[in-house]
């Protein structure tokens, strides 16, 4: 349960990363904003965006490497993030969080702090859109793939989690591999995506939360 919090956590604080102010300086690099707009290009070119992924909260000073895979499905204002334990829905207007082992749904309606990113995983796609300086780093290989990485600083520092994001961009496929965000207090969050895939075909219903037998409801707008 920890774990899945922090996901959720984590995507919000993606939203609102922080540095320190030496990073005030960092430009935004010509190369890499290249990139990033050919990732936002691509990225809204598709009707839905689907993907599974691996999130990975590693501390060596803590002693702390969790994992945990999940799939991700992005179609417009809605999205499903599915895990072991949890999943999180949304059709745009409602928000379902539906805890599997505690066997309850709750109920919330889409505020403009879920927009800002948290409980919103499809931030994932667009952290790198505005609120960021950035510049190209150097080549790399993740995972057998050529990748470009980007660093982005957020441009107004300020007491929040998060120092650093790192985005790797597969450079044949102008896809994201994998984001890691560096948190002031020790945390890295590592999202790897995997089977990455466009335009799948999904009803709209299919963002409506349906209900499980013996699930209690609890609705919180």
């Amino acid at each position: 349960m920890r774990l899945i919090i922090t996901i959720c956590f984590a995507f919000y604080s993606m939203g609102i990363a922080a540095q320190t102010d030496r990073d005030n300086k960092v430009p935004k690099d010509p190369k890499a904003k290249e990139i990033l707009d050919q990732l936002s290009a691509k990225n809204k070119s598709y009707k839905s965006i689907t993907a599974d992924f691996e999130f990975r909260l590693h501390n060596t000073a803590e002693g702390l490497d969790d994992t945990q895979t999940g799939t991700i499905i992005v179609k417009g204002d809605k999205y499903k993030l599915a895990l072991s334990e949890q999943e999180i829905i949304s059709n745009g207007k409602l928000v379902w969080t539906y805890l599997k082992d505690a066997k309850e749904v709750q109920v919330s309606e889409v505020s403009e702090e879920d927009e800002q990113g948290f409980m919103n995983p499809k931030k994932m796609f667009t952290l790198y859109e505005s609120g960021f300086k950035y510049v190209l780093g150097d080549d790399q290989t993740k995972n057998g793939i050529a990748v470009n990485e980007i660093r982005l600083y957020p441009e107004n520092p300020g007491d929040k989690p998060f120092h650093t994001v790192l985005l790797y961009v597969d450079k044949a496929k102008i896809q994201i591999q994998s984001v890691e965000v560096k948190s002031k207090d020790g945390n890295n969050f590592i999202y790897t995506l995997k089977n990455f895939s466009g335009d799948k075909q999904y009803a709209e219903n299919y963002f409506d939360f349906k209900t499980p037998a013996g699930v209690e409801v609890i609705d919180l707008r």
